[in-house]
């Protein structure tokens, strides 16, 4: 019980999240510089009073993030680990398959770092697209964007924002997490297990490290950061801004990469900085309710549309 508890204050120790008070602090400094430089000047003392400002991060918004995280953390450790186990165990299922299947893997004769950035770059592309595919399908069909409205349905943007998704689709993205990881890795082992285990391609995540330092926690927040011209291959802070806006909802699907995006016309640039309202529109508020008729809402949801249907308590959801 112990561990369910305590479980979510682990996220901002672990490296492994996107929370985790390296990236946290990074993103801290990332957006003091945006906002001097907006501004065309340095003010410590307003950045401080901004950053600590109750409205923002006690606003019925921000609450709920946290209640969205204490519960997906519960159901991870009470029922998807038990059920489906561990990305290690994921890791090791497939190797052994492939192992059965296909006897020895063949030789092939790279070093550790050849390996290591092999391996980086194969699951960066296969972890994006498979996200960028989840989240298009959650958007595309109202039964599954009648879970992800929860995740829209934030009015005021906060790194913990990541954590408000509705517990089923929480359970979608930990099995898409856990197939993309297992398959990836698994076949790495197969192929290199003279070279290295599965314990060690757990610790190798380069670019997941470079993304996360690269100020992540800013695509939830208030802070505008366009990218430019990059932002055709990547995805910028704002671009996630505007795909929390209201009437923006389905541009900018993408996490990492925004090509996925191009590909399918959902990408939009950012440009110059917009005023921008968070939350749900009407129309998406009742996508998905032909899909999951209202006799049908279960105890959770009920709830959310309670807490959704009150103001913030400074009535306010724009962006700045």
């Amino acid at each position: 019980m112990l561990e369910v508890l305590t479980a979510p204050a682990d996220f901002f120790m672990d490296a492994g999240k996107r929370v985790y008070w390296l990236y946290l602090l990074s993103a801290l400094v990332v957006a003091s510089l945006a906002v001097s430089i907006q501004e065309g000047r340095f003010d410590p003392a307003g950045q401080v009073k901004k950053l600590f400002d109750r409205r923002y991060w006690f606003a019925r918004s921000s609450i709920f993030d946290v209640y969205l995280m204490l519960i997906n953390s519960i159901v991870k450790i009470s029922l998807l680990m038990p059920l489906f186990g561990s990305h290690l165990a994921a890791t090791i299922l497939v190797g052994a398959f492939f192992q059965d299947t296909f006897g020895d893997a063949p030789q092939f004769e790279l070093g550790w770092f050849w390996i290591g950035l092999l391996f980086s770059t194969v699951f960066f592309i296969i972890e994006d697209l498979s996200r960028f595919c989840l989240h298009f399908c959650m958007h595309r069909f109202d039964s599954l964007w009648f879970f992800h409205r929860t995740h829209h349905s934030a009015t005021i943007l906060t790194p913990l924002t990541l954590f408000r998704v509705h517990p089923i689709e929480h359970i979608l993205y930990f099995a898409r997490s856990l197939i993309v990881f297992g398959l990836v890795s698994g076949v790495f082992v197969w192929l290199f297990s003279q070279r290295l285990t599965g314990l060690q391609i757990l610790g190798v995540d380069m670019f997941g490290f470079l993304f996360n330092f690269a100020a992540a926690n800013l695509r939830h927040s208030h802070i505008w950061i366009s990218f430019g011209r990059f932002e055709k291959i990547f995805i910028s802070p704002a671009q996630h801004q505007l795909h929390h806006s209201v009437g923006n909802s389905n541009s900018n699907l993408g996490s990492v990469l925004s090509i996925w995006d191009g590909m399918l016309g959902t990408r939009l640039y950012a440009r110059k900085k917009k005023l921008l309202e968070f939350g749900l529109g009407p129309n998406e508020q009742r996508r998905g309710e032909k899909k999951m008729p209202m006799e049908r809402h279960t105890f959770f949801q009920s709830l959310t549309d309670t807490i959704l249907a009150k103001k913030d308590c400074d009535g306010s959801s724009k962006g700045v």
